[in-house]
């Protein structure tokens, strides 16, 4: 089937941009190993910069991103987060990714906010400032005040984005699928679904309902919180294009210099944000996944506000318990109770090898538990961590690599902030309240009665079960689906095993036959002996030999 019967012309040549990119900045290979090299021209394959090859392939492959626009700089940046699939150097070029797009043009941007309001700017503003405040690859941000008095911020999506970005998601579907078929080692990475999830995560970035829903719960989990500001949202005039919600005057947390006139020191603001992160993750479960120094504000009265809602990460209850069981795994160096928590998670592949595996934790726990807290570093604890992540290809769960990294951004804010800082030393006590929480009464009696109820609903269902599985028997509607790893080496030692038995029974036949002969009187005679039996027992013997010779060899006996 043709690309033309699949996609529109302009799919199809944006396909063809795609790779030429991606040829420019030379990953020509991969294009091969993708067998569409006949989408690219000689001409563009010819035209590839020596000083491009020159540059680390990770640094080409962040430039390719940000030739490509706004829907690979997206990718890029939430490829970021994904420690546990790429190494160190290419999440370093990921978090470059700059949105370097110039401003929405006055005229486009009061016909889109217009759009998104569905009534005129000045009967929802008395002023609206047309420079924005911040921007980014799909939406910006506009200083405002409504008629009421309130100060807000507008936060407007860029007009056509959605017709720019659909056709790459498409396209990056149909390269996954090609990814995961074509080339073998990247299989156990899953392309498809971490295309599939990445296609999502962007769709609900560029629907700022989601956005305003995540707005809402964190007002709602942290409305007990003085510490931790979130922005108050007006929804009756926000929409999946605009989003209107209360302007926070503070400092950015980079300009330390501002920070005494809000009363506050740099430790002090790293001890703040740290609280604010650990709080969402190890009390709410729902957390920011990208806390880096534009989204966090500083504000009077010792608090840290947070700007940007659209990369949250959540995890559900039953995720929090597997995590606490993996810090407990971790505080008791319980190795298999550690294994047993990942492959809980779906962490592990198919072909692991669990004993190389627990060797490698265990010499992990060896380098980071005999230390002193004080000179241990999250990222770098993260790093090995990660290598160990990649060597024995575990897949860890999106929502935890998000986790990590956002606890490794707050780390190096807190460090820039105060050389002393120790993110671990922050986490300490959210870690030991949620293992003590593990085995409190109330928790161990609710995982008791949930899994007395999961063990009964199936007991319940196994005569129903039992019945369909008899029923497939019956009807020859069962399918086992099976292989063989190494069928190659297999088949050949069967083959030697046969031709064994085969000269084994040659050999028996031949010294039977001719003991049978050397009975008989009759036939030619050598020496009083009859000569067809001695050739049987010259031959017998000779084949023995090299029998015994040939397993000796193979020390197989």
């Amino acid at each position: 089937m043709t690309l033309s019967r699949i996609w529109t012309k302009a799919e199809t040549r944006r396909l063809r941009t795609i790779l030429t990119v991606l040829v420019k900045y030379g990953f020509q290979d991969v294009v091969g190993f993708l067998r569409l090299e006949p989408l690219v021209s000689l001409g563009r394959k010819l035209s590839r910069s020596s000083v491009l090859n020159t540059l680390p392939r990770p640094v080409r492959l962040r430039m390719a991103l940000e030739e490509l626009g706004p829907a690979a700089i997206k990718l890029g940046q939430i490829l970021s987060s994904r420690a546990d699939l790429f190494p160190p150097e290419f999440l370093a070029e990921f978090q470059k990714l700059q949105d370097n797009l110039p401003p929405i043009p006055p005229d486009r941007l009061d016909k889109a906010v217009e759009e998104a309001l569905k009534r005129p700017i000045d009967s929802v503003f008395s002023e609206f400032d047309r420079h924005p405040v911040a921007q980014a690859s799909i939406s910006q941000v506009h200083r405002a005040r409504l008629h009421s008095g309130e100060t807000v911020a507008v936060k407007i999506r860029r007009p056509g984005i959605l017709d720019s970005v659909e056709p790459d998601l498409r396209i990056l579907g149909f390269l996954s699928d090609l990814v995961e078929r074509n080339i073998e080692d990247m299989k156990v990475f899953r392309p498809r679904a971490l295309a599939r999830q990445y296609i999502r995560t962007l769709r609900k970035e560029l629907d700022f309902t989601h956005e305003a829903r995540n707005m809402e719960r964190a007002r709602k989990n942290f409305r007990d919180e003085p510490s931790l500001v979130i922005p108050k949202l007006y929804s009756e005039w926000s929409s999946e294009a605009v989003l209107v919600m209360e302007y926070l005057e503070g400092v950015s947390i980079r300009e330390t210099g501002s920070f005494e006139k809000l009363g506050a020191t740099p430790p002090e603001v790293a001890h703040l944000g740290a609280r604010s992160i650990l709080l969402q993750v190890f009390v709410h479960g729902f957390f920011q996944g990208d806390p880096h120094p534009g989204n966090v504000l500083v504000l009077p009265g010792h608090r840290i506000g947070i700007l940007d809602f659209g990369m949250f990460g959540s995890l559900s209850p039953d995720r929090r318990d597997l995590l606490g069981d993996l810090l407990v795994s971790l505080v008791e160096r319980d190795i298999p109770f550690m294994i047993r928590t990942l492959e809980r998670l779906r962490a592990l592949p198919e072909d692991f090898r669990e004993e190389d595996l627990a060797s490698d934790i265990s010499a992990f726990l060896e380098e980071f538990t005999n230390r002193p807290l004080q000179e241990i570093r999250l990222d770098h604890m993260s790093a090995e961590l990660f290598e160990l992540v990649r060597t024995h290809r575990l897949t860890l769960p999106p929502d935890l690599s998000l986790l990590f990294r956002a606890l490794v951004i707050m780390e190096g804010i807190g460090r820039t902030l105060d050389p002393t800082f120790n993110m671990i030393e922050e986490s300490r006590p959210f870690v030991h309240k949620l293992i003590r929480k593990r085995f409190e009464p109330e928790t161990v009696f609710k995982n008791v009665r949930s899994g007395t109820f999961v063990l009964l609903r199936t007991i319940a269902h196994l005569p129903a079960e039992f019945e369909k599985l008899v029923t497939r028997i019956r009807d020859g509607r069962i399918r086992v689906d099976f292989s063989l790893r190494h069928l190659e080496d297999l088949i050949a030692e069967m083959d030697r095993t046969g031709n064994r038995l085969s000269i084994s029974i040659l050999v028996g036949s031949l010294v039977i036959g001719s003991a049978l002969i050397f009975a008989s009187p009759n036939g030619p005679k050598f020496f009083g002996l009859s000569t067809i039996g001695l050739m049987g027992f010259f031959v017998a013997g000779f084949l023995g030999f090299g029998l015994i010779i040939a397993i000796l060899r193979s020390r197989r006996f």
